[in-house]
């Protein structure tokens, strides 16, 4: 009933130090020099969310302005109004996202863009309809 345990050979040992090697190897690869990967800035993440909700909201409005033949309601320029208010937030959001320490910045610099861009194309259609 009792199950001799088998003593670890010379081999074994070796076998088991090369697998601790590759697994360490592994590691280091993965992660740069053994350091921790960095996570993306929250604010950077919520920003291009706050970008992409005002570009969808930009082509849903500019689609069913093309449609309509320019015969909109009164829903659709508050909507004007309101995607640069929410571009301008996820803009401040994106440098906000550059506070955070040890993280990643790429989220930051493509909020950062995309809010920016979405405001001077606003800003480019509200001047387009004043002339």
């Amino acid at each position: 009933m009792f199950i001799k345990k088998q003593k670890k050979t010379a081999e074994d040992k070796e076998k088991e130090l090369a697998k601790a090697r590759a697994r360490q190897r592994k590691k280091l690869i993965r992660t740069r020099y053994g350091q921790r990967q960095k996570k993306h800035a929250k604010k950077g993440i919520q920003s291009c969310l706050f970008a992409v909700v005002a570009a969808a909201l930009v082509v849903m409005m500019l689609m069913n302005s093309f449609k309509a033949k320019g015969e909109i309601s009164v829903l659709y320029g508050i909507m004007g109004l309101l995607i640069p208010v929410i571009a301008w937030r996820g803009l401040v959001y994106a440098i906000r996202g550059f506070n955070e320490r040890e993280k990643n910045y790429i989220t930051c610099k493509v909020g950062a863009g995309c809010n920016g861009a979405l405001i001077v194309c606003m800003c480019a259609i509200f001047i387009r309809g004043l002339f």
